[in-house]
């Protein structure tokens, strides 16, 4: 899956937390972890290797499904327990029963991520935008929503926020990835779009370039785009200072999204990613957006 990101927002090959089997400070969302106190940086990355943990049991070739199975249903009882007083598996994970304590997170946010990690022992292939949103909500929008209660930003909008930044940073790196999430038999472009500017998976398998593949590509560019629009948009000014996290690492993963489009969708030759200059460009566009909330 990829244990995507999210900010902090953090959220495959797998495509799900764009994290996938690293520390968060190794990943993008290094930079944004520049802005948060101790006790938040060490929920975060306990909730990271929550994350990651069951995003290995999912991934592992060499597990068959039943014990895939077996392995995420031990975790949801785990959480269960742990938010019942218990958890001593969660042990394993350092502050992992101290974040839940310290931070209001919620059983959900566990869960949630839970489900959309069993998600891909079955499904590789989404019909509709609709469809697709409602696992990029359980598998990124459910890791924002986590970030927000440890960041302590409460706002009526809080929810929606995390939803709009958790799509776009899912379909960023859904759209970087979606050659080499092909090759693996998974298809997250939703089938509609592809049949809409005449696209097959064979598109997104094939070392070609077609014109239905660059407006196919576009298209779904724009839609991540809107996505991020909106959830700056939902922001409350007088919470702001607390989301500053969470505003590097979508200026990160915009500007990665704004480098895939200059790049005319140059996705099958490579992944792309930023360089050092790049993510610094990345931390101003943070402050500016920041300073026009």
């Amino acid at each position: 899956m990829n244990f995507h990101p999210f900010p902090i927002f953090i959220p495959h090959p797998s495509r799900k937390f764009q994290l996938k089997l690293q520390g968060p400070g190794q990943s993008s969302f290094g930079p944004a972890f520049l802005f948060l106190n101790g006790p938040q940086r060490r929920a975060l990355c306990a909730f990271y290797a929550y994350a990651r943990s069951v995003d290995d049991i999912a991934d592992d070739p060499a597990l068959d499904k039943e014990s895939k199975l077996a392995g995420l249903a031990a975790w949801k009882a785990e959480i269960e327990s742990l938010f019942s007083g218990g958890g001593d598996r969660a042990g394993s994970i350092p502050g992992l029963k101290k974040a839940v304590s310290t931070f209001p997170l919620k059983k959900e946010h566990f869960l949630l991520v839970l489900e959309g990690v069993g998600r891909d022992l079955d499904k590789t292939a989404y019909s509709t935008i609709a469809e697709l949103e409602d696992y990029m909500y359980k598998v990124a929008s459910a890791v924002g929503l986590a970030c927000l209660a440890v960041f302590g930003y409460e706002d009526e909008k809080a929810g929606e926020y995390a939803r709009n930044l958790g799509y776009a940073v899912q379909l960023t790196n859904i759209i970087r990835d979606a050659h080499q999430d092909a090759l693996t038999g998974r298809f997250y472009l939703p089938a509609s779009d592809l049949q809409r500017f005449g696209c097959s998976t064979c598109d997104l398998l094939d070392f070609n370039y077609s014109p239905s593949f660059i407006e196919l590509m576009s298209f779904e560019a724009g839609r991540a785009g809107a996505y991020y629009a909106r959830a700056r948009a939902l922001i409350n000014p007088a919470g702001k200072k607390k989301l500053f996290g969470a505003l590097v690492m979508a200026a990160i993963y915009e500007t990665l999204l704004k480098k895939i489009t200059a790049s005319g969708f140059k996705i099958k030759h490579g992944k792309i990613r930023l360089n050092k200059f790049e993510k610094i460009k990345a931390l101003y566009t943070a402050w500016r957006n920041y300073a026009q909330i």
